[in-house]
């Protein structure tokens, strides 16, 4: 009998040194988790570049369109942590240097997610990501890159205009017209000037959202003014559609 409490008493004892040197997620350890954040500046610039390719035999000229960003330390952005598996909110927070470093001191040995948010006009987007301390070392948790600006978190559209002036035999590009755009259902209109390829794009759009487009055309002075209007429906978030249809228009 003796002897089955010593062994019980000795089993409790190794029990209870285990939990209390498990040590759960959190501050008061020798760990650290450090990195760095990027934020992406997207204020809604849309340019292009030509690629050359040969299908078979045949030139062809590919034109790629792309939202203009730039990239900066991002200072003063909150980087966020979670210890171990809370699913209540995070359980810290850090401010970013001037260089867009961030580093969490003094925690113990376990699983911690890390997020930054963009600050976006469309959603809060968040980059994550997961580390594991162990042995109190000091762990890389990575590049994080959040956008921002006005354009962050919304849509582009691109197209062409052409246009028949008067006496002219054929369309040409429309250079220097004035294009329109109004959100379907709404009642205000913005505009921009075509390029001098006949090229217009709009930026700063909502995503999955339908924008009626449309040019001033005076077939004849007698009928007044009328519009040539084309429908398109944005993409995603940071997407740019291309509007298959020319937009015509005449000119005298």
């Amino acid at each position: 009998m003796r002897r089955l409490l010593f062994y019980l008493t000795q089993l409790l004892f190794t029990i209870c040194l285990v939990t209390s040197c498990t040590k759960e997620e959190g501050e008061g350890g020798k760990g650290s988790i450090y990195g760095v954040v990027h934020k992406i500046i997207d204020e809604g610039e849309i340019a292009y570049r030509n690629q050359y390719i040969t299908v078979g035999e045949i030139p062809q000229v590919i034109t790629e369109f792309y939202f203009v960003r730039d990239t900066v330390p991002a200072k003063k952005e909150d980087v966020f942590i979670i210890y171990g598996d809370n699913q209540h909110g995070y359980d810290d927070k850090t401010s970013t240097s001037y260089d867009g470093s961030f580093c969490f001191k003094y925690l113990n040995d376990g699983n911690y997610t890390l997020f930054a948010l963009s600050d976006s006009t469309y959603d809060k987007q968040s980059t994550i990501c997961q580390v594991n301390i162990d042995n109190s070392n000091s762990v890389y948790a990575g590049d994080f890159y959040i956008y921002d600006g006005k354009n962050s978190g919304k849509c582009g559209i691109v197209g062409k205009i052409e246009a028949k002036y008067k006496n002219a035999t054929s369309f040409i590009n429309g250079v220097g017209l004035r294009v329109y755009y109004e959100k379907k259902g709404s009642v205000t209109n913005s505009d921009e000037r075509s390029d001098g390829n006949g090229l217009y794009s709009f930026s700063k759009l909502d995503p999955y959202t339908t924008y009626t487009i449309y040019a001033e055309t005076e077939p004849d002075k007698d009928e007044g003014i009328s519009a040539a209007p084309i429908e398109i429906t944005t993409g995603a978030p940071g997407t740019i559609t291309i509007v298959p249809e020319i937009l015509y228009v005449f000119i005298y």
